[in-house]
């Protein structure tokens, strides 16, 4: 269900300062290889090793940044980012709270290099539309941006209309920073559970995006005059028109670019797409996946902007009721005017009135005299290690679905001789995915040995080991050494205080727990009380964590526990599954308790 900080964004009616979480500095070359052997690879003609790439590496908190631009221009970028990350917290707090994955921004300077980052399914003809890439998983998130294009070609765009407003010739520009914050935006918004509809994300990214702001101030859902065009555009047209009307034959007239402008500019004189269609879209589109003057795009901000900060507030409740529903169902006209009591048709028309004379309530914030946002450090840019080259795009390359690329710029640095313990954890988790556990191991324990900052990297280690035990005899409840436990917990608790916080922590620690004979001490329940409080939708975790507790005779929260589960449970097998541990617990002895909360 979408979330209470949602909707207070939505109403705009919280305003408050907040941070976000620092990401641990890696460890030094590793200790490792005097204790772990290695694997060997062999380099063959048929696989030349790339030679080492230069780029600029910085690191601030939650965050590491690694860029072939100019300094000068990543400095000028980080700063606003920075800045812009400060105005979120402002805006919308409980945005950058939660449990953030740690973010990788890789900024390309050279010509073709973001090519390399593209997706082979964004590259099909006519995809011209984006000069940024968000990747993630649930571990990392990557952002990608252009900082080469400048302007994009819009005639080949299925779906898409030249900016409304101005003239130009088939082409819009395109700003780095606003791509760096859009995608930011949206690496931000997937971490609800369930995904917001394409349509809500992208219409939000569009707002937040389009947020003025400096080191005291703050405008949101602020719109500048359709009328208007800015300084360097109207300059370019006029030089243009002038030489036109000089009967220039050099063929150096110079045509402006069109702005990429907010919605009530952009969607001025042009059509609207229909509601349904709009609501259709689906994330992993090209309609989606192409946000610079896309009339979607523009669409879904505008009909946000109407719903939220239109002056009277006819469609606020409306509003909230559709979101919280279109999160859960498909939407469908029937639904639709169960929320607002108007059909798609007759809101619609409602849209295009309100484009055309917008009359609105912008939300706005002074800091007190003193109390601004911090003006941000200068970077501190350095030389990337060959490592750091190598890991930061071999994971970008494996998030885009390259595999083949991804081990190739993770294997030469360490082929190389690079020993850094993330890059060591990083191909460990590459090799689990191909899978070639043998040698994933000895990555996975070389990179946990040299103290790598990443949880991941830990709890497959720990499963590896666990499956191991397994496969030598060892059953649920069967002994297990409280050697080889007290090594699983120590890997998992490790995981466990790195960010960002993996329901495999605590679901392999449950695994691990069911093999050995005596029951678990109140410690180690408490943390995988702290799961279910923290994941209470792994059904895996909530049924091993029942057993334990009735292993150790709490057979009010073991029941607890199963009540649980037969709520949530889908029907067959895991319902038949609690229903025969329910059966199994016998009488509770008193009320029964509620589920486990963070506090317990």
């Amino acid at each position: 269900m979408i979330s209470r900080a949602l909707l207070r964004l939505l109403l705009g009616s919280l305003f408050v300062f907040s941070g976000i979480c620092g990401r641990a500095r890696s460890t030094t070359e590793a200790r490792d290889s005097s204790l772990v052997k290695l694997p060997n690879f062999e380099i063959t003609a048929h696989r030349a090793l790339p030679p080492p790439e230069a780029w600029r590496y910085a690191e601030i908190p939650g965050f590491e940044i690694l860029s072939s631009g100019s300094d000068r221009e990543t400095q000028r970028l980080l700063r606003e980012f920075r800045l812009f990350n400060q105005a979120l917290g402002v805006v919308w707090p409980a945005l950058l709270g939660g449990n953030p994955n740690p973010v990788s921004i890789v900024l390309c300077g050279r010509r073709g290099e973001f090519a390399r980052f593209t997706p082979a399914n964004f590259s099909s003809e006519g995809e011209q539309g984006f000069a940024s890439l968000f990747l993630r998983n649930q571990e990392r998130s990557v952002i990608v941006v252009d900082l080469q294009t400048r302007e994009l070609a819009l005639s080949a765009l299925a779906g898409f209309s030249s900016v409304g407003g101005v003239e130009n010739s088939g082409y819009i520009e395109v700003d780095s920073d606003t791509q760096l914050f859009r995608e930011y935006v949206h690496s931000l918004l997937a971490r609800a559970n369930p995904r917001l509809p394409a349509w809500l994300e992208e219409g939000l990214a569009q707002l937040l995006t389009g947020m003025k702001f400096s080191e005291n101030s703050i405008e949101f859902a602020r719109l500048d005059d359709p009328d208007t065009v800015s300084v360097s555009y109207a300059n370019t047209a006029a030089a243009g028109a002038a030489a036109a009307e000089a009967g220039d034959t050099t063929g150096l007239v110079v045509t402006a670019s069109g702005e990429d402008r907010a919605f009530n500019a952009a969607l001025a004189r042009t059509s609207l797409m229909p509601l349904g269609d709009l609501f259709a879209v689906s994330r992993d589109s090209s309609i989606a996946r192409n946000p610079i003057g896309s009339k979607w795009a523009k669409q879904s901000s505008a009909f946000i902007h109407m719903c939220l900060y239109q002056r009277r507030s006819p469609y606020q409740q409306g509003f909230v009721k559709f979101v919280m529903r279109a999160t859960r169902e498909p939407v469908t006209e029937a639904l639709f005017e169960e929320c607002f009591g108007v059909n798609f048709k007759q809101m619609q028309l409602e849209l295009r009135g309100y484009i055309n004379f917008t009359s609105y309530k912008a939300l706005t914030w002074n800091a007190p005299r003193g109390q601004g946002f911090a003006t941000p450090a200068p970077l501190a840019l350095r030389d990337a290690t060959d490592a750091e080259v190598g890991r930061i795009k071999g994971e970008a390359l494996s998030l885009a679905e390259a595999p083949e690329a991804a081990r190739t710029e993770l294997i030469a640095p360490y082929l190389r001789g690079e020993r850094d313990p993330q890059l060591l954890g990083a191909l460990g988790l590459h090799e689990m995915a191909l899978p070639h556990t043998e040698r994933a191991q000895r990555f996975l324990e070389a990179a946990t040995v040299g103290g790598v900052k990443r949880p991941l990297v830990y709890v497959e280690l720990a499963r590896l080991k666990y499956r191991a035990a397994l496969a030598r005899g060892a059953t649920p409840g069967a002994e297990f050494s409280a050697t080889e436990r007290d090594a699983l917990v120590q890997l998992l608790l490790t995981a466990r205080n790195l960010p960002p916080v993996l329901p495999e922590v605590y679901e392999v620690l449950s695994d691990v727990l069911a093999l050995c004979s005596s029951p678990p001490a109140e410690e180690t329940m408490q943390v995988l009380y702290e799961g279910v409080a923290r994941f209470p939708g792994r059904l895996g975790l909530i049924y091993q964590t029942a057993v334990l507790c009735q292993r150790r005779g709490d057979l009010e929260r073991a029941n607890s526990l199963v009540e649980h589960g037969l709520q949530y449970a889908p029907t067959g097998e895991p319902q038949e599954r609690f229903a025969a541990l329910k059966a199994n617990l016998g009488a509770s002895g008193g009320s029964m308790a509620p589920p486990p909360t963070k506090s317990e």
